[in-house]
């Protein structure tokens, strides 16, 4: 069965280097990709017009959303050869360009955005649209840097921590890994966070052993063949994953893990990675209950 991916332009550098990354990884897979280009008349600008008498340009808006999305398609054909081969669609829609790329993606495979885009929180390190589908797209979304360089050892790295979030994303990771690629399940394990971590295993021996125990249990239950590396250590999330992240081609977690921040819509560390992370960032929503 054929896979649809979503890739979300707007003529910025970010949103180029998306679909270069889907061109890239949809390479060897059954994939289509659609190149979604949305324009939306501000509010603003639609009274203003209409006081005035004369109407917002529509056609113009489409056209200019339409060139982008072709020069994006150019660029990446130009670059690599073997994206010739791809099926990728140019698809120009009316609307909020967030909106419009969540419900898109709510009948593909994945959505693919730019950590960037060209609209006025350009300035920020995440965009409002790659935040907006990040948090609300029912299908996994990929963040990809604009700055993104194609690692030549692959390694996709998964933030687990036990939770159904995080069983969702190794899942995802396991499925969505090429052969010849590396999983690995990075598990941070913080019994006591304010201790050092040889002082938490010196007093706390038995708690330690049984938190490895629960999520080498969980890993396997996803992986009883044992192609999963594992790497369980007693530090902080964030330390795990950014140590990890520097030397991955891709980091995959869920909405939301085991910690304080749990409850919010999307988790501390996946937000964190969002911003900061050096590689393009798999977010897995939360499975359905």
């Amino acid at each position: 069965m054929t896979d649809r991916w979503i890739v979300g332009l707007d003529g910025s550098d970010a949103s180029t280097e998306a679909l270069r990354w889907a061109a890239t990884h949809a390479r060897g897979r059954d994939t289509k990709i659609s190149a979604l280009g949305a324009f939306h008349v501000p509010g603003a600008l639609a009274l203003m017009t209409a006081k005035r008498g004369f109407g917002v340009d529509d056609l113009g808006l489409a056209a200019t959303a339409g060139h982008a999305v072709d020069e994006a398609i150019a660029a990446v054909r130009d670059d690599d050869g073997a994206a010739d081969e791809l099926t990728i669609e140019p698809i120009i829609v009316e609307g909020q360009p967030a909106h419009e790329l969540v419900d898109a993606a709510a009948t593909a495979d994945l959505l693919v955005v730019g950590r960037r885009g060209g609209g006025e929180l350009r300035q920020h390190a995440l965009g409002s649209v790659s935040r907006y589908c990040a948090t609300h797209s029912a299908t996994p979304v990929v963040v990809v840097p604009a700055d993104w360089v194609e690692r030549e050892t692959p390694l996709i790295v998964v933030g687990f921590d036990g939770s159904d979030d995080s069983s969702a994303a190794l899942a995802w990771a396991i499925d969505f890994a090429p052969v010849g690629t590396t999983v690995r399940a990075v598990a941070a394990i913080e019994q006591s966070p304010w201790l050092a971590p040889e002082l938490t295993l010196a007093r706390l021996p038995e708690e330690v052993w049984e938190q490895e125990q629960r999520i080498e249990a969980a890993i396997s239950a996803l992986d009883p063949d044992h192609r999963v590396e594992r790497d369980i250590a007693l530090r902080s999330p964030r330390q795990s994953l950014a140590r990890a992240s520097s030397t991955a081609d891709l980091v995959v977690v869920g909405t939301r893990g085991h910690g304080r921040i749990a409850a919010g819509i999307l988790g501390s560390v996946s937000t964190w990675l969002l911003h900061g992370a050096e590689c393009p960032v798999v977010v897995v929503p939360e499975p359905q209950r």
